[in-house]
């Protein structure tokens, strides 16, 4: 029987695809997705309360605070293009409307989606960000800003624009919190620039932290990738924080995680001592030390954010009876811990052996931190 014979090395699938926009919109979600992810990095350097919330009214929504009562909010707009920068024509030039669909202009869709909305009193700033950069004629000659806001329009611009809004809108002022932003992560190899980023923050916070800034990267990334998929709306702002949103909490937690310098090695007497005072038959003292050891490998290598969930819901139940494990032993504290922990917690722990070593870890932890 003959078979074609190739050179080594060739490839069978070596012909141009009949269809590339799948890739390339692929791409552009993905550039929205670390933008988001940067804008979380840099709101962390300043320790001050954050949530984000992707494809959720804009692409990209920033809250000042998780305090509804007290949240501010900036909305914005991600677009991965390689065009020429963009002027005034290409922001307000109204598509022509099919059958199917009527449509807006790149600028008429983002007002449309704040204009008359509850929030719109509490925006700080609704954003154009726009990898191809803008052409828009400054109030003042010779200024190359990477951060376009109304005022810095000539009169004439933003009398074209505004008179480009009224006719296709309606007459409707252009907000004075629109931004056109040029960022500075660039259109492509942007995951390399997000861990350049989470490597530059872990250097600020703990410096000298014995970790890789690739594998926060990949938690980070990975939740915001679970939480945009999210298409469920919430009357709840709590409801909405939590399965929606980032937070300068959740952000913390993953990065502690992996700077904190602890060894197997740290614990061990200490963990004999209290599997003794647990009074546990032979056969549990094997499967609690086995489930320690892995609880510890756990919290040392690659996870998710819900199994750091998992770990902040037991430091919880430590926490709040830490003060019976000084007072009455370790056997009244695994009691009350145990029955402290959330019924989700204990099921994602799988088992009593493992429940009870992940209390054992997070005691000593905090033993260790006195």
């Amino acid at each position: 029987m003959e078979t074609t014979k190739e050179s080594p090395g060739s490839n069978p699938l070596a012909s141009a695809q009949r269809e590339t926009a799948g890739a390339k919109t692929f791409e552009k979600y993905l550039y929205q997705y670390h933008w988001a992810l940067c804008r979380i990095l840099g709101a962390h350097e300043t320790d001050n309360d954050y949530v984000v919330f992707i494809e959720l009214h804009e692409d990209v929504v920033f809250a000042t605070s998780t305090d509804d009562s007290v949240a501010s909010f900036e909305f914005n707009q991600i677009k991965n293009v390689s065009s020429a920068p963009w002027n005034t024509k290409k922001l307000t030039s109204v598509p022509k409307a099919t059958a199917k669909k009527v449509t807006n202009s790149i600028l008429g869709k983002m007002l449309q989606g704040v204009r008359d909305k509850p929030f719109v009193d509490k925006l700080n700033s609704l954003d154009l960000v726009a990898t191809c950069g803008f052409n828009l004629p400054p109030k003042a000659d010779g200024l190359k800003l990477s951060i376009i806001t109304i005022g810095d329009l000539h009169d004439d611009c933003l009398k074209d624009i505004q008179a480009a809004i009224d006719k296709e809108l309606g007459t409707y002022p252009i907000p004075k919190s629109l931004r056109f932003i040029t960022p500075d992560m660039p259109a492509s190899g942007f995951q390399n620039f997000t861990i350049g980023k989470i490597s530059n923050l872990i250097d600020l916070k703990t410096p000298g932290a014995m970790c890789t800034a690739s594998t926060i990267y990949r938690v980070l990334i990975d939740d915001l990738y679970r939480k945009g998929t999210v298409a469920f709306d919430f009357a709840d702002w709590n409801s909405l924080v939590k399965n929606k949103g980032t937070t300068h909490g959740d952000v913390e937690r993953v990065i502690s995680s992996y700077t904190e310098k602890k060894g197997y090695e740290v614990f061990e007497k200490d963990l004999d001592d209290i599997i003794k005072d647990l009074e546990l038959r032979s056969n549990k003292r094997i499967q609690v030390r086995r489930a320690f050891e892995r609880y510890h490998n756990a919290v040392r290598l690659e996870r998710s954010l819900i199994a750091i969930d998992n770990q902040q819901a037991v430091k919880d139940a430590v926490e709040s009876n830490f003060e019976a494990f000084e007072e009455q032993g370790v056997r009244e504290f695994m009691e009350l811990a145990l029955e402290a922990m959330p019924e989700t917690t204990k099921k994602n722990l799988v088992d009593l052996e493992a429940i009870q070593a992940a209390i054992i870890y997070e005691l000593l932890s905090k033993c260790h931190e006195k």
